[in-house]
């Protein structure tokens, strides 16, 4: 009978020691698994992440190299620390492809809760770090340059857009200070607002901050369309008496989670904005204005959907890819007047 019952317990070991080879090695899989595959694919064309908190239970093995962050050099004591941009510098000299922080609750977060860990543990902004994939228990963070512009370039921004979209020939990307011409990729909306209610919008990607709002100026004058012509007059005239916004979206991440308790945490408005991106389609909320009330991201998407005619279940539906995204935006307070930056870099 010992005999027996010794067989059977070898026999179980070795089966739970070959269960757990083939789960670690991904033959088998959790039930749960898959609600991590947005995570892996995020992760396959990484080298190496460092990984602050550890992985969430019944994630599947990578072939990404994860490194506990506590073990590599100057990243422990940046990630105590209030500066993002050393985060990122640390990730950089380690060679690292990525930070995967939980956001769970699990992490007791080093340092004060102003701390950078704690931050991207709360899925806050950081200058200097953006995340580019979170859900309910992880948040994948990379090194980010922070976004930031003059109150000079932001009234020359302005201006130029006022002076192409009133019919003015395209100026060359030459006049424009190298802060704006540097090679960066970038996306720029440009808004024509009637007092604060936005007219006609257009955002547009570029590889640098010029290009792109020369492209956004263009679309907008594109966009300029019998209706609003008739009711406004020609752009040129219109722009006598309308303000004229720039947007610098920045920071934009995928949201793997859906349910409003997530969005409402990962998302709120005025820091951060909603859109999502179907066949190829980019579809986004405008900002928050100064003053506005914020506007909850779960009716933003529901609005959104339904204006873009999104069928049942709106913002739900599996081909559709949720983004959250920061702006820098550069109002002017009036026609003509002075340009207001809001927004953190």
């Amino acid at each position: 009978m010992k005999k027996a019952l010794w067989i059977i317990a070898a026999v179980a070991s070795l089966l739970i020691v070959a269960l757990g080879a083939a789960w670690r090695g991904g033959i088998i899989r959790a039930p749960w698994s898959s609600r991590y595959d947005r995570l892996v694919e995020q992760l396959r064309d990484r080298g190496a992440v460092a990984v602050l908190g550890g992985t969430p239970l019944g994630m599947p093995s990578v072939e990404t190299a994860l490194r506990d962050a506590d073990g590599i050099p100057g990243l422990s004591a940046a990630l105590r620390g209030e500066d993002g941009a050393a985060v990122g510098a640390a990730l950089q000299r380690a060679h690292l492809d990525g930070l995967l922080v939980r956001v769970d609750g699990s992490l007791r977060a080093p340092g004060a809760p102003s701390s950078v860990a704690a931050r991207l543990a709360a899925l806050r902004p950081v200058a200097g770090m953006s995340a580019v994939f979170l859900d309910e228990t992880t948040a994948l963070y990379e090194r980010d340059e922070p976004v930031t512009i003059s109150p000079e370039d932001a009234r020359r921004l302005v201006s130029v857009a006022r002076l192409v979209l009133s019919g003015a020939a395209a100026p060359s990307e030459r006049i424009f200070p190298e802060s704006l011409r540097r090679a960066r990729a970038v996306e720029v909306a440009l808004v024509v607002r009637d007092g604060d209610a936005p007219l006609l919008w257009r955002s547009t990607r570029g590889g640098s901050v010029a290009r792109a709002l020369l492209d956004g100026s263009f679309a907008i004058i594109n966009r300029w369309s019998t209706p609003l012509q008739d009711r406004y007059g020609r752009l040129r005239d219109a722009l006598l008496t309308r303000r004229i916004s720039v947007s610098l979206f920045h920071d934009k991440g995928v949201l793997g989670a859906r349910t409003p308790e997530f969005l409402r945490r990962a998302a709120p408005a005025p820091a951060w904005s909603v859109g999502f991106e179907r066949m190829a389609g980019w579809e986004y909320v405008l900002p928050t204005l100064p003053g506005a009330a914020p506007q909850d991201p779960v009716t933003a998407l529901r609005t959104l959907a339904t204006e873009r005619s999104l069928p049942a279940p709106g913002y739900l539906r599996p081909e559709v890819t949720l983004y959250r995204f920061r702006a820098l935006q550069l109002i002017e307070r009036e026609p003509f007047g002075e340009v207001q930056i809001v927004g953190e870099p």
